[in-house]
């Protein structure tokens, strides 16, 4: 009887996921032409300011392990459910030429990284897939830094919009995602991939 009950358990959060959508999830967005160059300015003074300096680079395969590492680190610290993804998957974003993954070395060690693509019809939306930052180095403006590092990219492939989800309970990425401009918007047009 067990199995039968968890059959339709799982049967019913299919449905109310299917029918309901996520709702752990705030989807949020930022249209390209709401970033005007003063905004671009303000975040770059910001980077210029900040008491930390990274070096970014795009991720390659011999990344992986550092990735899955950094990945847990960064992840483990806040309330999100996550699963660190399997190299397989790792392998699969970074061989995919629609994923740009960047990671953020202060120190000359992996602090940070960022989980971009692009989708839509024409691929005129960017998608922030995943933001972490080792703990010890929140809210200190790596984010921005690795951001806005993910943005240049964006910008050269003439993006309308960006979009994100952020975890219901995690009131700082909410908080960091807002202040950046993100505003929350109910229609899911994207498709959304790997996280």
């Amino acid at each position: 009887m067990g199995k039968l009950n968890k059959f339709f358990s799982d049967a019913k959060k299919s449905i109310e996921k299917l029918y309901l959508g996520d709702k752990k999830y705030i989807q949020m967005r930022l249209l390209v032409e709401d970033i005007t160059e003063e905004y671009e300015n303000k975040l770059k003074e910001k980077i210029d300011h900040s008491i930390l300096h990274a070096d970014i680079r795009e991720a390659h395969e011999k990344d992986i392990d550092s990735i899955i590492i950094l990945h847990d680190k960064a992840w483990h610290s806040t309330p999100m459910p996550y699963r660190i993804p399997s190299k397989e998957k790792l392998t699969e974003m970074l061989n995919n030429t629609d994923v740009v993954f960047l990671i953020a070395k202060v120190n000359a060690v992996d602090s940070g990284f960022i989980i971009s693509y692009f989708t839509g019809n024409k691929k005129e939306i960017g998608v922030i897939a995943g933001l972490g930052i080792l703990p010890e180095l929140q809210r200190k403006g790596l984010g921005t830094i690795l951001g806005l590092a993910a943005w240049n990219h964006f910008k050269q492939k003439g993006i309308k919009e960006l979009r994100c989800k952020v975890y219901l309970n995690n009131t700082i990425s909410y908080s960091f995602i807002k202040g950046l401009g993100f505003k929350e918007y109910g229609d899911d047009l994207a498709t959304w991939k790997f996280f």
